[in-house]
Parts: structure tokens; sequence; C-alpha cells
């Protein structure tokens, strides 16, 4: 995003202007490897599991007193 936006390079622009490799990484490995856990981590990207259904109970009405 930050080359975009600032520099509106893509990641291919950026690595052909560089003369990087087309594999080349645009994140450190190990910031990525942090990130990735953290969104395993928190279930993210995963759909949440369905709360089982709470059945509600009948209570007893009192009589009002006024």
């Amino acid at each position: 995003r930050h080359l975009r936006t600032d520099y509106g390079l893509s990641p291919d622009d950026y690595r052909a202007k560089w003369g990087l490799p087309p594999d080349y990484p645009m994140v450190a490995p190990n910031y990525s490897a942090t990130r990735s856990a953290l969104a395993k981590s928190t279930g993210l990207g995963r759909k949440p599991v369905a709360a089982p259904a709470v059945v509600a109970k009948a209570t007893k009405r009192g009589k009002a007193t006024a």
C-alpha cells in the first residue's frame, strides 16, 4: 500500500525498478510469520462458530402490588 500511495508503484513495478527477482518478498519473513501467527491465534479469517441456542426459561410473575 505504501508503494502505491506514496510512489505510484505496484509491487511488480517496484521489483522491476530496482532489478529484484519476481519472487522477492515485499515484507521481512520474520514480520510475516509474526503477523500470521497473530492472525491465526485470534481466529482471523475463520467463520465464527455458531453459539448454541439458549432456551429462555419461563418466569413466574408475582402479584402486582400497588
